[in-house]
């Protein structure tokens, strides 16, 4: 028992050792895509289980949807460029690239990139993205969806 305890001890120690170094290699963590309403939200309650059902149903009903905007959660230590690509579900519909200018914070960034209502319409409903930081006209980190 003493054994079992001396070891749980030193693996919360060891842990703890590595929470300190926080990375600051430019790097990107999440992205979140939301489907947005005629008022511009994404979820019409305060949990995750309200936003997820809420955008459940804006999927399934695509006259519902006024925009998209994608979260982008990112590191870095100097200002960097967030592009977003976009494959449409509609053929024949070019690639859609935008870009949005981000300033690193203490710990990670959120960017978010919007598509409006009228671009969206021309657009449809997007199929697979791909997002990629750029620092000084270099690509320094990528994330794509599966259908990428």
């Amino acid at each position: 028992m003493r054994g079992f305890a001396i070891l749980f001890i030193g693996l919360i120690a060891l842990s703890l050792l590595g929470c300190g170094s926080v990375s600051r290699e430019p790097g990107l963590i999440k992205v979140l895509p939301h489907y947005l309403d005629e008022h511009g939200r994404h979820t019409i309650g305060v949990t995750l289980i309200d936003r997820d059902l809420y955008q459940q149903k804006l999927r399934n009903d695509p006259a519902a949807v006024h925009g998209v905007r994608y979260n982008v959660n990112w590191r870095g230590n100097s200002e960097m460029t967030v592009r977003l690509e976009l494959r449409s579900t509609k053929a024949g519909v070019a690639l859609l690239t935008l870009e949005q200018p981000g300033s690193p914070e203490s710990g990670g960034t959120w960017t978010p990139i919007l598509i409006d209502v009228d671009t969206y319409k021309k657009f449809g409903q997007p199929e697979s993205w791909r997002v990629t930081l750029w620092q000084d006209g270099k690509q320094v980190a990528e994330q794509a969806s599966f259908l990428w």
